[in-house]
């Protein structure tokens, strides 16, 4: 009688099945995170400033501008399998449909009427154990002269630095912790348990950078532009000590070459853990 085991484990970002009759075989299903860039027509990336709050750059709960620029970046984990093809819809219409990098496309909002748009992102993994997902998101457009952007883009204000999807300034993120580093490289996430150290791995054209944390995919933190040796600390929230909440947040980074033109996002998933003094 052959022996059937199933095995399913949600890890961020994807789902590993495991099904074994008589030898075991792996699945992996694609884990779909959409993320959203927006640019002004002069393609520097668009910021807001909402009353009493420091500026910040777009969010998924801020407007897109008609004629903005936005850069459709499907953030894909699939464990240890290959992405065999991922396709890209805008309102039921396919803008993409690719087997090979880059995975990402590029709206002009000229044309968008004001209003909600859906953007849908499926994908599948290559065989053996081929499986496939799908994710969805909504952006808002609204008219240059929405009396909302007046509240939102005082007069004034400028948006932030202009922005390069070239490959000589793409990275990653590693951490100086063996064994975080371990589950970055594995899965695209890390767990911080007490202070971690990152860094940003990239080529010789990087300069700079500069990092955002996010949750419920709001920005809550955007860097300054830092020196590319620079390293990110963080680290569980201890009584009334700065640090982070426990929870999931997201960290982006984007490198820059020091002369303005930046390259496109790397990110992980952070898990924050509850310091072990506050259990």
């Amino acid at each position: 009688m052959s022996r059937l085991a199933i095995c399913i484990v949600m890890a961020l970002g994807f789902l590993l099945v495991v099904t074994t009759i008589g030898q075991a075989a792996t699945e992996y299903v694609p884990g779909i995170k959409i993320v959203l860039e927006v640019r002004t027509s002069d393609g520097y990336l668009r910021s807001f400033q909402r009353p009493g709050s420091p500026p910040t750059y777009w969010a998924q709960d801020l407007p897109v501008v008609q004629g903005d620029q936005v850069t459709i970046n499907p953030m894909i984990a699939t464990g240890g399998a290959e992405l065999a093809e991922v396709k890209i819809r805008l309102d039921q219409t396919q803008l993409a449909d690719r087997t090979e990098r880059p995975w990402r496309v590029q709206v002009n909002t000229s044309d968008l009427t004001a209003g909600y748009h859906l953007i849908e992102v499926w994908a599948m993994t290559k065989p053996p154990g081929a499986r496939e997902n799908s994710a969805t998101t909504t952006f808002l457009v609204v008219p240059q002269n929405d009396p909302l952007l007046r509240i939102l883009q005082p007069e004034g204000t400028e948006s932030g630095p202009p922005v390069s999807d070239e490959e000589r300034l793409s990275s990653a993120i590693r951490s100086r912790h063996p064994k975080v580093d371990q589950e970055i490289t594995a899965t695209s996430s890390a767990t911080v348990a007490g202070p971690t150290l990152f860094f940003v791995s990239a080529g010789p054209a990087a300069k700079e950078f500069f990092y955002t944390l996010s949750r419920d995919d709001r920005v809550t933190y955007t860097s300054p532009r830092l020196p590319v040796q620079t390293h990110v600390l963080l680290e569980p929230q201890k009584a009334e000590a700065p640090g982070e909440a426990p929870g999931t947040l997201v960290l982006t980074v984007r490198v820059g070459d020091g002369a303005g033109q930046f390259g496109p996002p790397a990110w992980i998933t952070v898990h924050v853990q509850v310091p072990e003094a506050a259990k």
